[in-house]
């Protein structure tokens, strides 16, 4: 039996609720904070451990204070070690994380700490499903190349030139909204559907193959025996949407490597990140696979 590999950042998240928006020119006091792992790589292979696939995670971190706790939540989710990059010259990331808990959005500042190019032998096992943040190219470039069999997955969050190097060689590419704009300076609504298919369109040329655009509580652009279509998104209230982008590319992962019915996938994911949205945190907030089973077959009602 293979395994899911996900390769990318992993973080420490430094959460601060707030009341409202952050505005510019006051001063705040920060009566508490929530410290969690996180980071996009991470969270997904989070979910596929927590969801019972054997799951390594291909990230780098520093012997550090942060790069022990990380560490050591890998082990209690249940991520494979084997993948794990440790040095004492990588500074651990950490990010900011302010959420405004009247909607849920967040404001989150990353320090991506200094990292360092290393050599890595990979090891000689079954891969199923590759998914990578972007942030490790050369690795993913790597990986893709030792495990010609895997199915390949892009978490396009942001635009990056290193992002862009992994969307060009991936199977499936689920990128943001955020992603799709920057590329095609264009922005996407579900009702103005002639601009959802001219970005769309501009997104599978990149890599030519399957592409999932997500529009966050707008639901998600996909495509149907080559049709597009437009998911709504599943609706919840809104306390933290750290993370949920991550979840969905976890869930998405998973469903691959169950080899699910294309749609399937897709609302597991949206459900996985809906319900992730619920509670604080990136990493805490992932839902139990019975739990979005649960709240799938309720929606079907």
């Amino acid at each position: 039996m293979g395994k899911i590999l996900c390769i990318g950042q992993s973080v420490l998240d430094i959460t601060i609720p707030m009341d409202g928006p952050i505005l510019e020119n006051q001063k705040y006091q920060i009566l508490k904070e929530f410290r969690c792992a996180g980071g996009p790589a991470f969270n997904s292979a989070y979910v596929c451990g927590k969801w019972g696939v054997d799951t390594s995670l291909l990230t780098k971190i520093g012997l550090n204070k942060n790069g022990s706790f990380l560490k050591k939540v890998m082990q209690e989710g249940q991520i494979s070690l084997d993948f794990l990059i440790e040095d004492e010259k990588i500074q651990t990331p950490y990010s900011y994380i302010f959420t405004n808990q009247q909607n849920g959005a967040r404001t989150l500042f990353n320090f991506p700490g200094k990292q360092k190019n290393v050599v890595f032998d990979f090891p000689d096992e079954e891969i199923d499903v590759i998914l990578s943040d972007g942030h490790e190219p050369e690795l993913t470039m790597k990986a893709i190349k030792k495990y010609p069999n895997a199915v390949s997955i892009a978490d396009a969050g942001g635009y990056r030139e290193c992002t862009m190097q992994v969307a060009k060689e991936v199977d499936y590419l689920v990128c943001s909204e955020y992603f799709a704009s920057q590329h095609t300076g264009k922005e996407i609504s579900p009702e103005k559907w002639g601009t959802c298919q001219e970005v769309f369109g501009e997104i599978e040329k990149i890599n030519e193959k399957y592409v999932v655009i997500t529009l966050g509580e707008k639901g998600l652009l996909y495509k149907d025996k080559g049709v597009l279509k437009h998911m709504p998104a599943y609706k919840v209230k809104a306390v933290d949407t750290t993370g949920a982008g991550d979840i969905f590319h976890g869930a998405f992962a998973y469903g691959i490597y169950k080899k699910l019915p294309y749609l399937d996938i897709l609302k597991l994911s949206s459900m996985a990140s809906a319900i992730s949205v619920e509670s604080l945190g990136g990493q805490p907030s992932i839902p139990a696979l019975e739990n979005v089973l649960v709240r799938l077959a309720y929606e079907k009602k």
